[in-house]
């Protein structure tokens, strides 16, 4: 398989939309993230690890690469899935904490916030 058809695949995967926020993406500003980030990779002839547990495929299989939009790719980077669920799930209380602008705008009523668990969209695909 060229890398190209390998990207296309890759593109394809949830119907031309970002795995994490299920945003849709031109194919040309696709990004393609590691699930199992490469910092979790014991060697070139290794296994991934996730949560503990070691997976029967190498790095750049297709199983652990899924399509992303810049914002999700750049914010991911060598998190976990569960841990780049919890960083998401804090954003509402750091802007809270730090941006007096979404305190402001929520004061006023522009902002309303939800308490809800983090899915992404490839756990609903």
């Amino acid at each position: 398989m060229t890398k190209l058809e390998k990207r296309q695949i890759i593109y394809d995967k949830y119907g031309g939309r970002c795995a994490y926020c299920g945003e849709m993406i031109e194919y040309k500003a696709m990004q393609v993230d590691h699930i199992i980030p490469r910092n979790r990779y014991s060697g070139k002839y290794g296994c991934l690890i996730q949560n503990g547990k070691k997976v029967d495929y190498e790095m750049d299989d297709l199983r652990n690469l899924n399509p992303t939009c810049r914002i999700c790719n750049n914010w991911k980077l060598t998190f976990t899935l569960e841990d780049f669920r919890k960083e998401i799930s804090k954003q509402v209380e750091r802007a809270r904490k730090y941006s007096r602008n979404f305190r402001m705008a929520e004061r006023f009523g522009f902002i309303k916030t939800i308490d809800k668990s983090v899915v992404f969209y490839f756990e609903s695909f």
